[in-house]
């Protein structure tokens, strides 16, 4: 403990990745179950890769590509994903609290059962994006394009979707702040007779 306390004073990073996962993961674009904590991982294309179960937790992965890649049951919280693309990708069940992706793209990306609370996704592209069940307390959509995503039994109150494109966005057993719920009938959102605005 009292390292960490030391480590935290003088700035250094607490995270720590493994060397032979990085090698890995930069040459087979497949590393599953890998330690990367902290790793530096900008501008690298994974197109079609595998990192299901794998630590990014603080990782940079600015601008890089993860089209179609499985990021399944993994753990992205804190990581710096602005500008990344995450097209038809999979992220389900992972950990993505506080990540921060502003102008990612997360078209077509199936983010069921994830925890996204925190994260800051002002700006992104999340065209047909399903986040189904996932946990979305303060996480911010200002100025999203969210059109055809799926918002399904999840409590929207506390997520923040200023200015955020919702046309034909599904909303389907959810709990929504009346504010979403004037937002998204302006935007010609589906609203199911289980959404619940508050």
């Amino acid at each position: 403990m009292k390292k960490l306390v030391w480590a935290l004073a003088l700035g250094a990073s607490v995270y720590a990745y493994d060397a032979a996962h990085l090698k890995k993961a930069l040459e087979e674009k497949e590393c599953l179950g890998c330690d990367l904590r902290g790793a530096d991982l900008r501008n690298i294309d994974f197109s079609g890769g595998d990192l299901s179960r794998s630590d990014l937790s603080g990782a940079d992965l600015r601008n890089s590509v993860f089209v179609m890649c499985s990021i399944d049951d993994a753990n992205l919280s804190r990581a710096k994903a602005e500008g990344a693309i995450f097209w038809k990708g999979s992220m389900e069940r992972s950990d993505l609290r506080y990540l921060g992706a502003r102008g990612a793209n997360f078209k077509g990306t199936h983010l069921a059962h994830s925890n996204l609370s925190h994260a800051d996704l002002r700006g992104t592209k999340s065209w047909k994006a399903d986040f189904t069940e996932a946990k979305l307390s303060h996480t911010d959509f200002g100025d999203a394009e969210l059109g055809d995503a799926k918002f399904i039994r999840i409590d929207l109150r506390s997520a923040k979707m200023k200015n955020a494109l919702l046309w034909q966005t599904r909303f389907s057993e959810t709990v929504m702040n009346k504010a979403q719920c004037a937002q998204a009938k302006k935007e010609e959102a589906v609203l199911d007779t289980n959404v619940t605005c508050r």
